[in-house]
């Protein structure tokens, strides 16, 4: 019965994708068959190994002296659809309108005004406004990318805020109520990074967020260089006022899982968190965290695809999309080996190098050069370039 539940579930979001969808949209089939996977549901699987030590560290240990004289209970949410509005992805966490996160050549949208959520921070406005003031927000996001082994078009994220009230500072001033709350993220999240990482170096770095000021990240020294491993900030004093919170002061934080998964189960590629084989499965048992063991490396190949583009509006997303929406986990890399101008038809050409590689079998020289052919088709045909 629960499998069948389930089941409908799985469905009813890619059904729900599917009927919102217009012409606007950006979203292939196989995009769409990602959605409600759920991998960090599943709790013998690393990312869901991750994803519980997180939750287990929020639920009892993430108790500060702060929070201890106010305690505030953590509630953990992983239940919340990933098809968001625009107005949730972006306006309510202060992204501008012409911030580059918003283009199709980055996000996934359903139509003009839906789309698969780029960040959990979706939800950061909807959760504050109903006054929950502590909470862990996990799922799946899915942005446009790169291809290489640490980027994959579907990740995992997680999202921690938390809200005090006036009475829990030791100031009425808004400086030092905001200095008591970056105190707080700083020491909370040192001690989440000691609680997954062990006893490692780690130091702050500025940076900015739209919906954060000021803004921060974490970096930690493992295997010998020095890592981001989350963002993170107090949270804008108009993100809260346009949650009707007009008093309070928080913070908020974002990790993805698998990052953290990667680093700490030494996962060489980011394409086996979604394979089915029994070898990378089999190596995992809920509530442990272990080296992964490489099975079988088989061999690479690649092949390379060259064409004309302007230079002013080409957006390299575009062709990392189809690639790997032909390719799918086949694909290994995607990189650009050449680039020069021609003057003549004022374009620049560019050279790419499609690396192919099976986490599971030897791949045939004919079937690569099947999948090479229709992306060359659909780069002539879709994005209207010329082939060298």
């Amino acid at each position: 019965m629960l499998r069948r539940l389930i089941r409908f579930q799985f469905c009813s979001l890619q059904d729900q994708i599917r009927k919102q969808q217009n012409s606007y949209s950006n979203i292939t089939d196989k995009m769409i068959s990602y959605v409600g996977r759920d991998l960090h549901k599943i709790p013998s699987h690393p990312l869901g190994i991750i994803k519980n030590r997180i939750e287990t560290f929020f639920q009892n240990e993430a108790i500060t002296e702060k929070q201890s004289k106010y305690p505030m209970k953590y509630k953990i949410i992983d239940n919340l659809s990933p098809i968001v509005s625009v107005k949730q992805n972006f306006d309510s966490l202060l992204v501008p309108p012409d911030h580059p996160s918003r283009k199709k050549s980055d996000t996934y949208y359903i139509n003009e005004n839906t789309l698969l959520r780029c960040h959990t921070s979706a939800h950061q406005v909807e959760l504050i406004e109903n006054n929950v003031d502590a909470f862990v927000v996990v799922g799946d996001v899915y942005r446009r990318d790169e291809i290489d082994a640490t980027h994959y078009p579907v990740f995992h994220q997680v999202e921690i805020v938390r809200i005090f009230q006036q009475d829990q500072f030791s100031s009425k001033y808004l400086q030092h109520q905001i200095q008591e709350s970056m105190d707080d993220l700083k020491e909370t999240l040192e001690r989440l990074t000691r609680h997954l990482f062990g006893d490692v170096q780690m130091r702050w770095v500025e940076t900015t967020f739209p919906f954060t000021n000021p803004s921060m990240e974490l970096e930690i020294y493992f295997q010998d260089k020095w890592l981001e491993v989350l963002g993170c900030g107090v949270i804008h004093q108009d993100l809260m006022k346009n949650c009707q919170r007009l008093t309070e002061v928080g913070w908020a934080a974002g990790l993805g899982l698998e990052r953290l998964a990667l680093l700490l189960f030494q996962i060489p590629d980011i394409r086996l968190f979604w394979s089915q084989d029994p070898r990378f499965l089999d190596q995992f048992r809920a509530g442990q965290i272990n080296k992964f063991q490489p099975f079988s490396k088989y061999p690479s190949c690649y092949k390379d695809v060259s064409f004309y583009v302007d230079h002013k509006t080409w957006e390299e997303n575009d062709l990392h999309s189809i690639i790997r929406d032909i390719g799918g986990d086949l694909i290994e890399k995607v990189e650009c080996v050449d680039t020069f101008y021609n003057k003549k038809k004022d374009l620049t050409s560019k050279c790419y190098r499609i690396h192919y590689r099976s986490l599971e079998r030897t791949l045939q020289n004919e079937e690569i050069d099947v999948l090479q052919f229709k992306i060359r088709d659909q780069i002539k045909g879709i994005l209207k370039l010329e082939l060298r």
